[in-house]
């Protein structure tokens, strides 16, 4: 699949997160620069006071290789749409501050609580079954789809409440699809390859590989269902993706937290708190 050259620009061989960036980030189509500043934002700059200085925003762009042009288009068009709020820095006029707007925090916070759910916290409890065509349920019958309790969808219509105790083995045929499959397998790959990393030296390079890897989680989340086991095949590998991701996730939090709390050229240190509870972890 051909590269955008206005996005990407070929990080050395040598580069850590090359292959993170070659085949996680630019190698999934056209990149959406404007969803991956709203990662950017939600996960790192709303914990932390929720504004960032443009400088610390666009290093971090810098370092997933979007070129400035995109980043300008996307931020535009954010701020057009009203998802984002652009300011002008009390401490320096000539530079922008951005954030989420009322809207975008509302929006982030709705889908926060299942992106950053602990291992086991979405399959764990009671489900709902309701009337339904939403592909992110899981679908049990025509216009039917069992959910989580904790998580339904937010056009409930008419439901049922309980915990799954017996399940005909004819419903675990094919699940989940062969496109959740592969999706769950590259993202498996990608926690993986954080892992082996560990990029504990370079807080910027964390702070790319914590993108990549939340950016294309929090994509999964929302467009795929969290199967339970006794509603999936025994051929399934991914019972336990979340608890890789959140094993990855928690490699890059230090090195990158010191960066987003460290002052770089044109920006101050964002404020503490890091600490924000994500995938269980304090």
């Amino acid at each position: 699949m051909r590269k955008s050259p206005t996005i990407f620009s070929n990080a050395p061989p040598s580069d850590p997160l090359a292959p993170i960036l070659a085949e996680h980030l630019h190698g999934q189509g056209r990149l959406r620069v404007w969803s991956l500043i709203v990662t950017i934002l939600g996960d790192a700059v709303e914990p932390r006071g929720g504004r960032v200085q443009a400088a610390r925003l666009g290093a971090i762009l810098d370092r997933l290789g979007v070129g400035r042009a995109a980043q300008r288009t996307a931020l535009s068009r954010l701020v057009a749409d009203g998802w984002i709020t652009r300011e002008k820095d009390p401490e320096d006029g000539r530079a922008a501050i951005y954030g989420f707007s009322d809207t975008g925090r509302a929006e982030f916070t709705q889908a926060a609580r299942l992106v950053y759910a602990a291992p086991g916290a979405v399959t764990g409890g009671d489900w709902i079954v309701t009337l339904s065509d939403d592909p992110r349920g899981i679908p049990i019958a025509p216009g039917v789809g069992l959910w989580p309790a904790e998580f339904p969808p937010r056009a409930l219509g008419v439901t049922l409440r309980g915990a799954i105790t017996h399940v005909p083995e004819g419903l675990r045929t094919d699940a989940p699809d062969a496109g959740q499959r592969a999706e769950a397998a590259a993202i498996r790959a990608l926690a993986d390859l954080v892992c082996a990393t560990g990029f504990a030296g370079d807080g910027l390079d964390a702070m790319a590989a914590r993108t990549v890897l939340i950016h294309r989680w929090r994509r999964y989340v929302l467009r795929h269902p969290e199967w339970p086991a006794a509603l999936v095949d025994p051929g399934w590998p991914d019972l336990d993706l979340r608890a890789r991701v959140a094993g990855a996730y928690a490699r890059t939090r230090p090195a990158s937290g010191l960066w987003l709390s460290q002052a770089g050229p044109g920006f101050r240190g964002l404020p503490a708190g890091d600490g924000a509870a994500r995938f269980g972890q304090g």
